[in-house]
């Protein structure tokens, strides 16, 4: 299947009619895989073309040490739009996980191992594009101690990461029945019910022993008055500088806070002339926000924001994103963009 995908990439990107081979690119990293220009960056990324051809681009990631992160195929080389396959490895060259992606959605059969080199899972994945999510069929899994709970689709399943610890029954590669975990970061624990793989409701108990029901796992923080307000705000009160021939990108990260307050600004990169700090300006500035549920309970949320500037004689245009990247903590490796 991968072989024959990655042949139709390969006859697409011969029939289109722009193309361009690139020099090989460098960019520094942040923890989110967002480009910085700070010193504290997370992993280097290197773009260059696969094998000559113009349209597609091969995703490399470092660690600082040197070590291999990720490697993929992209049909973009300004940001990741993955095709075909992609290896995650673990800071000591073990393998992590291997998947298969289809217009940047995974797609196809998972494996993932262990950071000592055991295998751990088998999943199959495939697209909702109604909802616009993952489903996922957990095949096999092994645990820690090597066993395996999980055969055929059928067993008990557990997942245990520095964050946050869950288990539960599979039947037919799906959730069902009642799962329990803990929150290991935010100090909460809960437990949910799930039917054929869908979640039904929930119930979190917080460190107080507070009781929190939830029927959404996740609800995203938003701005009170729609995120197209939010942008109207930041474009009438962000002053460009007037800088002739000014053009690029500046990225922002921000946290809404438990009560909805921006805070903890960082510039991960500008394009000089105070363009970064005007940013964190305008923001400063912005309303509270309505703060994003995990499970029932109101948590941090971090979002990176990229602002588009183009100025020419003397004049200054602005362009937001037309959404902002959205990650949350809570969301763990669920999210395949990043």
């Amino acid at each position: 299947m991968k072989t024959n995908l990655l042949t139709t990439l390969l006859l697409l990107a011969s029939i289109i009619s722009y193309s361009q081979i690139i020099e090989p690119t460098r960019y520094n990293l942040d923890s989110l895989h967002n480009p910085t220009n700070k010193q504290n960056y997370k992993y280097i990324r290197v773009v260059e073309n696969y094998k000559n051809q113009p349209n597609l681009f091969i995703f490399t990631e470092y660690y600082r040490s040197g070590k291999i992160n990720m490697k993929a195929i992209s049909s973009r080389k300004e940001k990741p739009y993955f095709q075909g396959p992609r290896l995650d490895y673990y800071e000591n060259g073990n393998k992590k996980q291997e998947s298969n992606y289809i217009d940047n959605n995974l797609n196809g059969k998972q494996l993932e191992w262990y950071e000592n080199g055991e295998i751990k899972s088998e999943k199959e994945i495939s697209w909702d594009a109604d909802n616009k999510n993952p489903i996922i069929k957990i095949v096999h899994f092994w645990n820690k101690d090597k066993q395996q709970t999980v055969i055929d689709g059928n067993g008990q399943y557990e997942e245990d990461d520095e964050n946050i610890y869950e288990k539960g029954p599979i039947k037919l590669g799906k959730r069902e029945g009642v799962w329990e975990g803990k929150n290991l970061k935010e100090n909460f624990s809960f437990s949910e019910i799930y039917n054929d793989g869908k979640f039904i409701s929930g119930i979190s108990t917080d460190k107080d022993n507070n009781k929190h029901p939830y029927k959404v796992l996740m609800e995203k923080a938003s701005h009170t008055k729609g995120m197209r307000d939010f942008y109207s705000f930041i474009g009438r009160n962000y002053r460009t500088p007037n800088i002739q021939g000014l053009k690029g990108k500046i990225y922002i990260t921000f946290i809404v806070d438990t009560d909805g307050s921006l805070s903890n600004f960082k510039i991960l990169r500008d394009l000089g002339h105070g363009t970064g700090q005007e940013a964190i300006r305008v923001l400063k500035k912005a309303e509270k926000w309505t703060p994003g549920k995990a499970r029932g309970i109101n948590t941090k949320v971090l979002y990176s924001l990229p602002i588009s500037i183009t100025t020419s004689s003397g004049s200054s245009n602005y362009y937001p994103n037309q959404e902002p990247t959205f990650e949350s903590e809570m969301l763990r490796n669920t999210n395949p963009h990043w």
